[in-house]
This record gives C-alpha cells, sequence and structure tokens, in this order.
C-alpha cells in the first residue's frame, strides 16, 4: 500500500538534500582552488614551473578533489538512506495500524453474526425474534461489506497502477450537483447549507468521478459527525487558474492534535461500527493529491467552528 502524499515529501527531501550537497561541495571546491591558487602554488612555485601530473603539489590538490567529491557522494547515500528507511517505516507503521483497525471494527459484527447465526441454527430463538434478528445479522453484514469496499477504496488511491481520468470539469456544476444529492440527507439532519457558488464556469483539471467522491465525503461527514440543526457553509471562489472550496459547520470542533486525513481516526476513538470507519477523509486526501489540491482543516472562518478548505491550482 502506497503512501502518495509520503512518497511526494520523500522525494522533495531527496531533490532538496541533493542540492544542499551540490552547493557545499562547489562552495568548497572553490575554497580549495582559491586556496590553492593564492596560497599554496606560489609556495611550491614560486616562478610558475608546474612539474605535470607527477608533481607532488598537484598529486595533492587533485587528491583532495577527489576526497571532496567521494566524501559528498557519501553524506548524500546515508542522508538518502536514512529519508528511505525513515519512510518505509512509517509506511509500515501505518499498514499496521490498517489492519489492527481492521481487525477491531470486523470483530464486533462478525461475533453478533456468529453468535445469532449459531442461536437460530439451535433453536434458541423465539419464532416471535426471528425476524428481528434476520435484520440484525443483514444489517451487520452489510456494516462489514461498507467497511471492506471502504478500505478497498483506500487502497486502489495509494497505488501507482490505478490511473484517474482527467478531463476538463466545470467545478462550480459538480459542487451544486453534489449539494443537490445530498440535499434530503441535509434537510433530514435539519440542516440548510449556506451556499456562494460563482454563475461563471470555474473550469479544472480533474477525474470527474474521484472527485465528485472527494467533495461529496466532505459534505457527508457535516451531517453525519455533528448534531442536527448546526449552520452549514458551501463557498466557491476564484477563477480556472487557482480556486478555493470551502465546506464549514458550526458543529462539534476537531482538535488541533487529530490527524483527522489519517487512515482510522475518528471523533469517536472506539470506532464504533456505524459511528464511521475513520477513511472518509483519508480518501478525499488521496483523491485530492492527485488532483494537485490542497486540503487542510481551518477553525477561522467567522461564524463557524470549523471548515475544510481546498485549495485547486
Amino acid at each position: 500500500m502506497k503512501n502518495s502524499g509520503g512518497m511526494t515529501k520523500l522525494r522533495n527531501k531527496i531533490v532538496r538534500s541533493f542540492i544542499i550537497v551540490v552547493f557545499v561541495v562547489q562552495v568548497i571546491d572553490s575554497m580549495i582552488d582559491s586556496v590553492w591558487d593564492s596560497l599554496i602554488a606560489p609556495e611550491l612555485y614560486p616562478n610558475g614551473e608546474y612539474a605535470g601530473i607527477y608533481d607532488f603539489g598537484t598529486v595533492s590538490y587533485l587528491v583532495a578533489s577527489i576526497l571532496l567529491y567521494v566524501m559528498s557522494a557519501i553524506v548524500f547515500y546515508k542522508i538518502v538512506k536514512k529519508a528511505i528507511e525513515k519512510e518505509s517505516n512509517r509506511q509500515v507503521k501505518e499498514q499496521n495500524l490498517v489492519y489492527a483497525a481492521i481487525a477491531h471494527d470486523l470483530k464486533t459484527p462478525m461475533t453478533s453474526v456468529q453468535g445469532f447465526s449459531k442461536a437460530l441454527s439451535e433453536g434458541k430463538i423465539k419464532p416471535e425474534e426471528t425476524q428481528e434478528i434476520y435484520q440484525i445479522i443483514y444489517s451487520k453484514s452489510n456494516s462489514m461489506n461498507e467497511l471492506v469496499n471502504t478500505l478497498f477504496e483506500y487502497a486502489k488511491y495509494g497505488t501507482n497502477e490505478y490511473k484517474m481520468n482527467f478531463n476538463d470539469t466545470d467545478l462550480c456544476v459538480l459542487v451544486r450537483d453534489i449539494i443537490a444529492e445530498n440535499y434530503c440527507d441535509l434537510e433530514e439532519h435539519g440542516i440548510e447549507p449556506e451556499v456562494h457558488i460563482p454563475d461563471d464556469a470555474i473550469i479544472i483539471q480533474a477525474d470527474k468521478q474521484e472527485l465528485k467522491r472527494a467533495i461529496t465525503n466532505l459534505i457527508i461527514n457535516t451531517y453525519k459527525h455533528n448534531p442536527a440543526g448546526i449552520k452549514m457553509l458551501v463557498k466557491l471562489t476564484g477563477d480556472s487558474n487557482a480556486c478555493t472550496l470551502v465546506i464549514a459547520d458550526s458543529g462539534l470542533e476537531i482538535a488541533e492534535t487529530m490527524k483527522v486525513f489519517e487512515p482510522f481516526v475518528t471523533e469517536n476513538e472506539a470506532r464504533t461500527v456505524g459511528k464511521g470507519t475513520g477513511l472518509g477523509l483519508a480518501i478525499t486526501k488521496r483523491i485530492l493529491d492527485q488532483h494537485n489540491a490542497r486540503i487542510a482543516v481551518s477553525s477561522e472562518i467567522e461564524g463557524y467552528t470549523k471548515g475544510f478548505v481546498v485549495d485547486f491550482k
């Protein structure tokens, strides 16, 4: 399972390290040349008569230059090795967290399904309760299926093999459609969104279906993890060169220490099945990463406790 955000940071760190090492080498090499030309060479060759490549002075100069480049190569190798090991350890840690969370979230519904199924097979359920038990088994099975499907989506967006299909997409139309499709759920939770979307088109390069999934996750997050009757803001500003989408609400605050875009992070630390797998925002970030869009949580939106701010460039 590859984390594209982590790999991007790793590549950037390697590039920065390379630039720094090359710059330092050039500075030191220039200093060696300067010392040689101004101090050492005049002392060894007062008349400017060099003895060729076998001369002690010139050989020493060449050895010093070669050692400089060898040492810089070793330093760069160690920096890259350390960075790769750190990223590898981080990915292994993330995978272990995912596997542990899957086992945790699947255990409860699986235990229920097994227990009720055994009770039915042994005739321990009263006839009048049979239909209710069937419904519970069906509901628990749906919860397990939803978790597995969501996990599949999360893994899919983290692989190199999956390629998105980018085309010209009107972000204004897309956001309006998403609000319309979720309006009944918002209304059911007593939420009347305040919507500010420009009349003029904002055209960006996007995979329409995948970007729709990412923005839909943010809308769903608003009514799924907040009390009913809160205020909600959907605001799109900018143009086709650079634009910003804000989805804010007056619901529960998000702790500054909570890494909401990490897998299996929810406001419910027990991660009880049915109250969110904690993968929705992680999936959203992976999709937006592939669209070169930046998402962040802000608590400085006037009139709202928090908001997701997505910058498209």
